[in-house]
């Protein structure tokens, strides 16, 4: 089985998430002018040095570092994805840019001329994630008002319409949510390749959607045995479209590595203290009263145990899985800690149930790019095969850089 691996642009601020952490780049830290340390921590508009370019620079070492892409979180209090990924692909040669955005932001059609057009300009470098939203409050705050399994079925016409359109310069449509009319890609955008599709989500309607468009079904991490359950089940939906062979599946997951166990440990136990202190952890549960997403096996099990006090080790589900950066509210939620060796060998066991493309990053994004790329990465030289290598009908993808 081949395996990629992709990272992360920190796109609400290197520290986000990171109460009390001082470490910023740029002006999304919220500790006060004159209070944190890094470049032009107190930013206007016009100054020489902005996140845009520290972004560049985590873009530049996940490159260099053998990364095939990264991944960027589209939530709405943050950096624009696209426009973002727009700015970086002259800043890199082979990096791939996985802007996530969802169907209610474009319509079908101006979201197949942009992408023809990054495809061009970029040599086919653009992947999109299509995501509809774990937040009905969320949803609502920034103007769509499509109850959850609605918008399913309106990103499953959406996609219909956006092949119809990248393959026939005289599409015609007639749906519940979309007509078209004889539009279609003409020209040199017809050259383009269609981005892979990546979508997450683990409803019903998630998986329905996932199994007949996505190329690689996306997941947050949890036991190997219950990626594996998930993993099953997209699968044998993606069978009725006659696509079990061709979607692949891909998780997103942090990375605390360091030479011994127990530094990464100790790391960890920083990090969850250092939130604890800061009031972090009532926080996080204050905001998961928002999420209308299905909560994973080890959230559910945390808050039937809601009032009791936990220390750090006691959220390692599985061997060096740690699920205590959901605590605390730093997302994906789960990290992989432990010495180099360690991570290694559980990246392979998730590898053996089925993952091919891994997303990971960690804190600050910029060094620890160094780290991955340094101690983990180069362990699965000899497999390294660009993401979407089998798609058939498109031209063959970059060569993973490393």
């Amino acid at each position: 089985m081949s395996i990629d691996f992709f990272s992360r642009l920190p796109l609400h601020g290197e520290t986000k998430h990171l109460p009390g952490d001082g470490r910023n780049r740029g002006d999304w830290h919220a500790l006060g002018p004159g209070q944190s340390t890094g470049a032009l921590s107190d930013i206007s508009p016009g100054d020489d040095f902005g996140y845009i370019d520290y972004l560049a620079q985590v873009a530049k070492a996940t490159e260099i570092n053998g990364f095939g892409g990264v991944l960027m979180v589209n939530g709405a209090s943050g950096e624009e994805p696209w426009t973002v990924c727009s700015l970086l692909a002259r800043e890199t040669r082979r990096l791939r840019f996985v802007t996530a955005f969802q169907p209610f932001h474009f319509s079908p059609y101006a979201a197949v001329q942009m992408a023809a057009t990054y495809q061009r300009a970029s040599g086919n470098r653009l992947v999109w994630n299509i995501i509809n939203g774990g937040s009905e409050v969320v949803q609502r705050q920034v103007g769509d008002f499509v109850p959850h399994d609605e918008r399913y079925a309106r990103a499953t016409e959406f996609m219909d319409v956006v092949r119809g359109y990248w393959s026939n310069p005289d599409f015609h449509y007639e749906g519940r949510f979309y007509r078209a009319q004889g539009g279609g890609l003409k020209g040199p955008l017809a050259k383009a390749a269609l981005p892979l599709i990546c979508t997450a989500g683990s409803s019903e309607a998630a998986r329905e959607f996932g199994a007949k468009h996505a190329d690689y079904y996306l997941m947050r991490a949890e036991r190997p045995h219950e990626v594996a359950e998930l993993i099953a089940d997209v699968r044998r939906r993606a069978r009725q479209w006659g696509r079990e062979d061709a979607i692949r599946f891909g998780l997103s997951i942090d990375v605390i590595a360091r030479e011994t166990d127990e530094e990464a440990r100790a790391e960890a136990r920083r990090f969850f203290e250092e939130a604890k202190e800061r009031g972090a952890a009532r926080a996080a549960a204050a905001h998961a009263g928002l999420r209308s997403a299905r909560k994973l096996g080890y959230e559910n099990e945390f808050q039937r145990e809601a009032d009791k006090e936990r220390g750090y080790d006691e959220f390692f589900i599985h061997p060096n899985v740690w699920a205590g950066f959901g605590y605390i509210g730093i997302p994906p939620g789960c990290a992989l800690v432990g010495s180099y060796q360690d991570v290694v060998a559980r990246i392979r066991e998730y590898q053996g149930v089925g993952i091919e493309l891994f997303f990971l990053a960690g804190y600050p994004h910029l060094e620890e790019a160094y780290r991955i790329g340094e101690h983990i990465l180069p362990h699965f030289r000899a497999e390294r095969a660009a993401a979407g290598a089998h798609r058939p009908g498109d031209p063959l993808p970059l060569a993973a850089n490393g």
